[in-house]
């Protein structure tokens, strides 16, 4: 079974925010990986207006914070004009989606709840249950594992921050010796 690490670049902290990339990466939550280019990967940069037009919203705070970010970093995030209509990017995810199962996001109330809301926004359905989401940041909290001792390279960047928080949950797992759980 293969689970979805998740990881959104957004334009605010609320349930109902613009979403800006979203990455994602298939994996076995026991099979280590040695590179993120060896993996099973989803990166989409969203056009904002599309965000807009369904409702979703930007704070002042989360903006002013982007703006004083790398130049990179913001480029990626805020200005490259390669971007998809929200609509398209939902449903491309839920066909890469496939029969996955668990979804894991960094955090119990941000990556997986916002893009439930953009589904929702959209009028579509996401292609988890709710039952079946799983929050990093309780998992390294449980095994002290701390994120920022894995690669820091490229953060802030959907898909790279998902490999960081594969390589940490595998480790927490490890840890936790919890990989008889998922394998």
């Amino acid at each position: 079974m293969s689970h979805i690490m998740l990881d959104i670049e957004t334009l605010g902290t609320a349930s109902n925010s613009i979403i800006l990339t979203i990455g994602a990466i298939k994996f076995k939550p026991t099979t280590p990986i040695d590179s993120i280019e060896n993996c099973d990967t989803f990166y989409r940069r969203i056009d904002i207006e599309s965000c807009r037009k369904v409702g979703l919203i930007s704070e002042e705070q989360t903006v002013k914070w982007w703006n004083s970010q790398d130049s990179s970093v913001k480029f990626e995030a805020l200005e490259n004009q390669d971007r998809l209509p929200l609509t398209q990017v939902l449903l491309e995810f839920t066909k890469w989606f496939g029969k996955s199962v668990k979804i894991w996001g960094h955090g119990d109330d941000f990556d997986c709840v916002i893009l439930t809301n953009a589904y929702k926004a959209c009028n579509l359905t996401p292609p988890w249950k709710f039952w079946n989401t799983r929050d990093t940041r309780t998992l390294f909290d449980l095994a002290r594992v701390n994120i920022k001792s894995f690669c820091q390279d490229n953060i802030h960047h959907a898909l790279h921050d998902s490999y960081r928080q594969i390589l940490a949950t595998q480790e927490s797992l490890k840890i936790l010796n919890l990989n008889n759980i998922y394998q």
